[in-house]
C-alpha cells in the first residue's frame, strides 16, 4: 500500500514536468507563414563598412521565440584571402509577426573590412518564428553592392 501511494505521488509531481503537446498546424488553413525576402543592398556612403540591407517579411502570429537575422560576406576580387562579413539580428521585440508583409532596413557593420561597391557579396535573411507554420524561413542571392 505504501509503495502504491509513493509511486501515485511521484507520478502526479512529475507529471507537472511534462512539455505541453502542441498541435501541428492545419496545412489546408489560409493563414499566414513565415517568408522572407532580401530587396536591394547599399553601401552607406559616410561608412564604408556598414550595408544597409532592405529585407520583406511576413509571419504568422506565434506566442513563442522569433527573430530576424541578416548576413553578409564579400570577397575581395583582388585578394582571395580577403573577406567582409558581417551579420546583424533583429531583437525579438522589433519583429512583427502579425500575419502582414513587414518592410524593414537593416544596417549589417563588416566585422572585417569596408564593403567594396561594384562587387557582388551574397546575402542571407532567416526569420525564425518558433510556433507558426513553417517555423522559419530563409532567402539568400548574390547581390552587387552599390553605394547609396
Amino acid at each position: 500500500m505504501q509503495r502504491w501511494i509513493i509511486v501515485t505521488a511521484l507520478t502526479v509531481a512529475l507529471g507537472g514536468l511534462a512539455v505541453p503537446a502542441v498541435a501541428d498546424p492545419d496545412p489546408d488553413s489560409d493563414g499566414p507563414t513565415t517568408v522572407v525576402r532580401i530587396g536591394d543592398a547599399r553601401i552607406d556612403p559616410k561608412i564604408p563598412g556598414k550595408v544597409r540591407v532592405d529585407v520583406v517579411y511576413v509571419c504568422g502570429v506565434a506566442a513563442e521565440a522569433r527573430s530576424l537575422t541578416v548576413t553578409v560576406e564579400q570577397q575581395d576580387p583582388e585578394d582571395a584571402a580577403s573577406k567582409a562579413f558581417g551579420s546583424s539580428r533583429t531583437a525579438e521585440t522589433d519583429i512583427l509577426c502579425d500575419g502582414t508583409e513587414q518592410h524593414r532596413q537593416i544596417a549589417v557593420q563588416s566585422k572585417t573590412s569596408n564593403w567594396i561597391p561594384d562587387v557582388d557579396a551574397v546575402l542571407t535573411a532567416t526569420v525564425a518564428n518558433l510556433g507558426s507554420a513553417p517555423p522559419a524561413s530563409a532567402d539568400a542571392r548574390r547581390i552587387r553592392l552599390v553605394t547609396a
